[in-house]
């Protein structure tokens, strides 16, 4: 006797039965390239690199150095000024300025210490009569300690761009970083910077060098342009900015003696396992799934499956999509197995890393998706399989190009842009798939969990941040199509 609590709906039995057969099927096909995938030898391959991967990163020691030689080799940054209160886009320079850390101590969770500053006493521009008779002046003074606060609270003004060369380029767009053009400040403006603003200051470069947040305050003790402050900081020694020596096959090869902990996690998350690891894990996994859609188009299997009652599209996207689950867990297992065990060795717990999983398994939907599209024409593994990664290379390289491009657009913003360019680079652009983009992203993210905010500033570059929109929109156009006219050959053909 049926459910009255069922009838009642509508036929809701009959759509939940019809929902739990979609799912079964899903998980069937899911198991059928499951067991395709561990049929080969390749995927053992993979599993075992993987495996090898993470247990080297597990082999990775991370020492913090002793306070006292942190805190020195932390301090001496506070030269490089961003002005606006850190909010600009430009670094300043004041090298006059020594800063010296005393006193280290534990306290709590962070530590105490002594903030020294020495300054470069600056006298005024203007005639003193006291002072050419050689005597001793009772004018004030101002400092270069000072001008270096009131050049961190100033808005940025004039900048130019320094390449990797040090040549100076006032065009803004060329490569290198932006560096404000030193504003002079009179004797007076110097004198009207408050202590507050000295002890804001501080704390803001604690936290620009060290992503540490501290709190400051001004010793009167000392005789001007010697500035004395009481700082106590939180944090530990587990934040981005504090050196510590690096180590690798527990103890046996050393990597740094004294490396900013969120630089060597940078440089290990984001050069080398997200992009030639990355690399690498879309290549084998291109050559794994190239055989999914041609096994089940094989004679005697596709007859097998159209003859149950799902229909062909269903049953091709379903067989797609067990390619990308295969490709997601792979992806999973090796970067969260790294980002795992380097976070348990250092100490240091930032999932920005992560975001290479979902963002490399969409990359891998579009080559996918164009290796599904070649399989279900010519039915052949082995041209899904080239085709795919000879497109994979394509976009590489097409990307550099289009790198180059624009970067010659800016150093030669007067010129009138080539046929080429126009034509080819940026309307190419426009209707390919955004590869490039899609790594930016990555970088992106990992920078900003890993680098402090200064190192960001002179590592990473912000002006062509790319669209969300733009990047994965474009991308799930060629996915769609793809998929769509796959489906549309699949589901007319006879087999």
């Amino acid at each position: 006797m049926p459910n009255p609590a069922w009838t009642a709906s509508g036929g809701a039995p009959a759509q939940s039965e019809g929902g739990n057969k979609a799912v079964q099927q899903f998980f069937a096909i899911l198991k059928d390239s499951y067991r395709e995938a561990v049929d080969g030898f390749v995927i053992y391959v993979m599993l075992g690199l993987s495996a090898v991967l993470i247990a080297i990163a597990a082999s990775m020691s991370f020492t913090p150095v002793p306070p006292e030689d942190a805190f020195s080799a932390i301090v001496p940054q506070f030269n490089l000024i961003v002005p606006d209160k850190g909010r600009s886009s430009a670094i300043s320079l004041e090298d006059r300025n020594t800063f010296k850390a005393s006193d280290v101590e534990t306290a709590g969770g962070g530590y105490k210490l002594r903030l020294t500053v020495t300054a470069t006493t600056e006298r005024s521009r203007e005639f003193d009569p006291v002072e050419a008779a050689g005597g001793k002046s009772d004018r004030p003074k101002g400092d270069s300690f000072r001008s270096a606060v009131a050049r961190w609270s100033a808005v940025t003004g004039e900048t130019v761009r320094v390449d990797e060369k040090g040549k100076v380029n006032k065009n803004k767009g060329a490569k290198g970083i932006d560096v404000a053009v030193p504003t002079q400040f009179t004797v007076a403006e110097q004198r009207a910077v408050t202590d507050g603003q000295m002890e804001e200051f501080l704390k803001s470069q604690f936290v620009m060098h060290a992503d540490m947040s501290a709190t400051v305050t001004r010793s009167k003790s000392g005789e001007e342009p010697v500035y004395a402050f009481d700082v106590t900081t939180t944090g530990g020694s587990a934040v981005k900015g504090w050196p510590h020596a690096t180590k690798l096959f527990f103890g046996a090869a050393t990597l740094a003696d004294n490396a900013p902990l969120g630089g060597t996690l940078w440089l290990i998350e984001d050069v080398v396992i997200s992009r030639f690891g990355g690399t690498f894990t879309l290549l084998i996994g291109m050559i794994i799934t190239s055989f999914f859609i041609p096994n089940m188009l094989r004679k005697g299997s596709v007859d097998l499956l159209i003859s149950k009652p799902v229909s062909r599209s269903k049953l091709l996207v379903f067989k797609y999509i067990g390619g990308l689950t295969f490709m997601f867990l792979v992806t999973a297992f090796t970067v969260g197995g790294i980002w795992f065990v380097l976070a348990v060795r250092s100490g240091f717990w930032d999932p920005s890393f992560l975001v290479a999983i979902p963002v490399l398994t969409f990359t891998f939907a579009i080559l996918y998706a164009l290796s599904t599209l070649t399989a279900t024409f010519t039915r052949s593994a082995i041209a899904a399989m080239l085709i795919s990664i000879g497109f994979a290379f394509f976009l590489f390289v097409f990307g550099q190009i289009k790198a180059a491009s624009d970067s010659d657009k800016v150093e030669h913003p007067n010129s009138e842009p080539s046929f080429l360019q126009t034509y080819v680079v940026d309307l190419g652009h426009d209707a390919l798939p955004r590869t490039r983009e899609l790594d930016q992203l990555v970088r992106r993210a990992i920078s900003s969990g890993t680098l402090t905010p200064s190192a960001r500033k002179l590592l990473i570059r912000t002006e062509d941040t790319p669209s969300l929109a733009g990047t994965f929109g474009m991308s799930l156009f060629h996915i769609a199509w793809m998929l769509g006219v796959s489906c549309w050959w699949f589901s007319r053909r006879d087999y």
